[in-house]
Formats: C-alpha cells, structure tokens, sequence
C-alpha cells in the first residue's frame, strides 16, 4: 500500500502479509521499481511447487506400463520360482482376459478424467490431489496381494480413477502458477514427469521380472503414493484458483512468492479482465443496490446475468452474492459446450486427445515388450524397452528446452510429420520380416511423438480455457484421451490378427487427417496470456 508521508514523499506501508518470503524488501518498497510479474522466469518457488505436484502424474505414467515387462510371469507360472505360499505364483490369463486388465485402466481414467474439474473445483487443485491419494493407495495394495486375475483387473480399475484425475489437474496446476513467458517449459514437466513414471515401471520391471517378484513391481505405486502425500504441502495452492474463490489476498501473497516481487497488477489485472467482461450492464446495478464502497480487489468480479437487481435484494450479505454468481457463471462438464466462448476449443482439446492416442503411441508402451520378444529374448526384449523409456525421457526434456522458443504449432507439427513416417516404417518392418529396422522404428516413434504430440495437447488443453472453464475443459480433454486409449488398447491385437501390420495404416492416417485440422484451427499461443488465447479463440 502507497502512503504519502508529511514530507510529500511516496513510502511503502510493508505487511508481512504482503512480502514473500525470501523477497528482497528494497525491491518491493515500491511497484515502480520491482520487476513486473509479468517479465518474471521461473523461480524457485514455482519450481519446487510444480515438481511436488507432478509426482501425481509421475504415478499414472507408472501405472500406465506396470504390466509390460512382467505380462509373462504374471500369466504363466514358473514351477521352478519361488513359492509365496500365501499368495498365487501367477494369475493364467488368455490374451483376451490380459487385455482387459490393461485397457481397464482407461475405463477407470475416464471416471476420474470426468471427475477432475469438479474435484479441483470443489477442493481446489492441491486439496483434490490430496484426495486422490487415496485411488494410488488402494490400487497398488489390490494388485499387489491379487489372488485371481479379477483382483488385479480391479486394481488396475482403481488405479485409473487416479490417474484420471491426476492428468487433468496436474498440468492445469502448472500452467496457473506459471509465468506467461515460460508457460510451455514449465507445462512439459507434466509430461516428462509421466514418461519418468514410465521409465521407472520399466526398469522396475526388469529388475523383478522373475517368480512371485511381479507383485513387488505392481505394488510398487504405494510407496510413490506415500511419498507424494508426505510431501505436497510443501506445495502452494493455485493463486488463479483462489482468485476466483474470493481470497484476493492469500492470492496476492502466493503470487509474489512464486514470481519473488511484489509489482503483480499487472498480472492480477488479466484475472480481473476476464470477470469484468462476463456481461455488461450489471455492474452499475450491483453498485447501486450497495451502500457500502466496493473493494478495488472485487471490482471487477463477474457480474450477475438475468435479473440483477431483485437477485442483489435477496442477498443479505457478500457471501451471499459470491455464492449466487459463483452458482449462476458456474461451467461443469454438463454445461460448457452450450457456452458459446468455449464450443470451439471445446471441440478442439477433444480432437487433440483423442488423435493423439489414434496415432498409435500406446501400441508402443502397451506391447513393446512382446514385439520386441517375436525378435529377441526376453532378457534383451526387457532391455530394449527399457531403452524406449530412456529415450522417452530425453525427448520430452528437449522439448521442455524449445517449446517456449519455437512455439506450440512448429513442436506438434514436426512432431506429427515425424510420426507419420516413423509409424509407417514400423508396419513395414514388422511385415517384411526386418528385425533391425522394426526396432529403429519403435525408437523413432518414441523420438518423433516424446517432444511434440506428447506434451503439446495437455499444454494447449490448459491454454485455450480460462480459470471459469479450465477445470471443465481439463476433464473433457483427458475423457476424450481415455477413449482413445482404451479403443486402442482394446483394438490393437485383434486388429492385428485381421490385418496384419496394415493395422499400422489407420494410425497414418489418423496422424494425417488430425494434422490438416490442426493446421488450420489451431492458433499459436506462445507468449499470450491465457486471456488473450481465450479472446483469439472466441
């Protein structure tokens, strides 16, 4: 707060309330002189914030792989193993029954993809992660002590709830606490987060790919659930999130901790623009219905749709109001497709998800290990897929280093071109008969889509919503990601037996149809505020 002192010079009233800590006091003793939030990089509170609440997601990209590398000792039991005499050595499973526990998981993603908005809504982002917990603790334990194939497809069911959930909020967590400027490069630690839970369930795979040890590998996600509830406090709420709640000033506060200065109108002044420009008209009403002189902080709040003025009468007091207009603008997933601001990137977060699971990538993370083993070993087989996600790693981290330098559409579109070609070398190696060229081919997959098709959809699923929609638009996206992945889980080696490597042709094609839409719909977002994206894509 700016103070004029008797000697007609400008102080700064300093509150402990208002100064981050660790925020140098000389630089917030006047707006003028701190560096804009809007200019900052990403500090290490951000940082920190963000990794903390990307172990979620790191649990899904474990869970998403656990029943790779181990499908063999799971379905057929070794006499010769080690005996657990409490427990099953092996569940037996046909093909049919194994591929319902993997596409289970998506079943399961759907539910809790559906779920997320309203959970992040309801508790906020970090109170709904916390919840969530409790889906990775009980998962994990289910199919860790599973005493027929039934238990282990529940699991798997309930592990998906989980993960649903933690893809929608993760990387809408990220870009909320972002700074503009970084948005991209702090987004990717989401998905590089997830490819690191993949790499783990691969080598953990590996490493206990042998008797009864399968169960310490799925089981494996109870220790990251453990870890990941001991530490998230540590973790600062969405400052967007509680903006839009009303706690301006714990907003404020946050927000000068994760940027380390205290100059934020500006960046504050974007949040304030979105709800003043809700309607028009109504403001003057609720200011005339009003004695009391209205906070600069809540000046700019969504005004009241339909009959302002008799609504205002029956609210006896602030809460009142909020409560009536946070329930009147309120966006679900029943409702955001009838607002006509969101139908479009609506539409277009549903084609991004969705397309991206058409383009085959999960036939590589799903049945790598038994390509691999037509060829080689199963020793070998396990160490070549554990190479796939060493490469998935390093992908997605350069991505991280260029996609706030290129852009959005240059990293999706390469990414695309990349796959189409590598997808269609896969299918050719696999009917041909070329074992070396099939295993390049399974890399360059991995290579082409880990820096772009990966991250770029969830980055651009949080961009193209506002805080009243993000949590709606979040859920719709991933739903539409967990159908896809599910069809194809489902699909894949049935279509195969019918097809043959044709079966590769529909991911080709998909990748092409998918990147003429993009082409021509998809705006670039790099360096915008996720107001100004809102507005482009009105």
């Amino acid at each position: 707060m700016t103070l004029i002192a008797p000697n007609g010079e400008s102080t700064v009233e300093e509150s402990p309330l208002l100064l981050a800590p660790g925020l140098n006091r000389e630089a917030a003793r006047t707006s003028d002189v701190a560096p804009r939030s809007l200019d900052a990089g990403i500090t290490w509170a951000c940082l920190t914030s963000g990794a903390l609440m990307c172990l979620s997601p790191l649990q899904y990209g474990y869970h998403i792989a656990e029943l790779n590398t181990p499908k063999g000792i799971i379905t057929t039991c070794d006499k010769d193993a080690v005996h657990w005499a409490s427990l099953p050595l092996c569940l037996p499973m046909n093909d049919a029954m194994f591929s319902l526990a993997t596409s289970v998981f998506a079943v399961g993603g759907l539910l809790g993809s559906l779920s997320a908005g309203w959970m992040a809504e309801r508790w906020g982002r970090r109170g709904a992660l916390v919840y969530n917990s409790a889906f990775f603790v009980l998962g994990p334990l289910l199919m860790a002590l599973a005493i027929s194939p039934a238990m282990l497809i529940i699991g798997r069911f309930v592990s998906g709830i989980g993960s649903g959930v933690a893809v929608v909020i993760a990387p809408l967590y990220l870009s909320e606490i972002a700074p503009v400027k970084y948005r991209g490069t702090l987004n990717l630690l989401n998905q590089l987060s997830i490819v690191l839970g993949i790499l783990f369930t691969l080598t953990v795979g590996m490493l206990l790919n042998e008797g009864p040890y399968w169960r310490l590998s799925v089981g494996f996600g109870l220790v990251l659930a453990c870890l990941h509830l001991s530490v998230i406090a540590f973790a600062v709420e969405s400052p967007r999130y509680l903006w839009s709640r009303n706690r301006r000033a714990e907003a404020r506060n946050i927000l000068r901790k994760l940027r380390q200065t205290a100059n934020i109108d500006n960046e504050v002044a974007g949040w304030q623009s979105i709800a003043h420009s809700d309607t028009d008209g109504a403001q003057p009403a609720r200011l005339e219905a009003s004695c009391e002189t209205p906070d600069p902080d809540n000046a700019h709040e969504p005004p009241l749709t339909g009959n302002t003025r008799d609504d205002i009468v029956k609210a006896n007091d602030e809460d009142e109001l909020l409560e009536l207009r946070s329930e009147r603008n309120s966006v679900t997933i029943f409702n955001i497709f009838t607002f006509a601001e969101y139908r479009k990137p609506w539409m277009l977060v549903l084609l991004l998800q969705f397309g991206q699971q058409l383009s085959g990538i999960n036939t590589v993370f799903f049945y790598s290990s038994s390509v691999l083993e037509k060829i080689f070993s199963s020793h070998v087989s396990s160490i070549l897929t554990v190479m796939i996600g060493v490469l998935n790693v390093l992908a997605t981290a350069s991505g991280a280093l260029i996609v706030d330098r290129f852009g959005r559409r240059p990293l999706l579109f390469s990414s695309m071109a990349a796959m189409a070609v590598s997808v269609t070398l896969l299918g050719l190696g696999l009917a041909l008969k070329l074992n070396m060229l099939a295993v390049v081919s399974l890399y360059l997959v991995v290579a082409s889509f880990a820096p772009g098709y990966g991250p770029v959809p969830f980055l651009l699923g949080t961009e193209f919503f506002d805080v009243r929609a993000a949590g709606a638009g979040g859920s719709w996206a991933l739903a539409a990601n967990w159908v896809g992945t599910f069809m194809v889980a489902v699909a894949f080696l049935p279509l195969q037996n019918l097809m043959g490597e044709w079966v590769f042709a529909i991911f080709v094609s998909a990748l092409i149809v998918c990147g003429v839409v993009f082409y021509f719909k998809i705006p670039e977002t790099k360096g915008h505020t996720i107001e100004e994206i809102a507005k482009k894509l009105k």
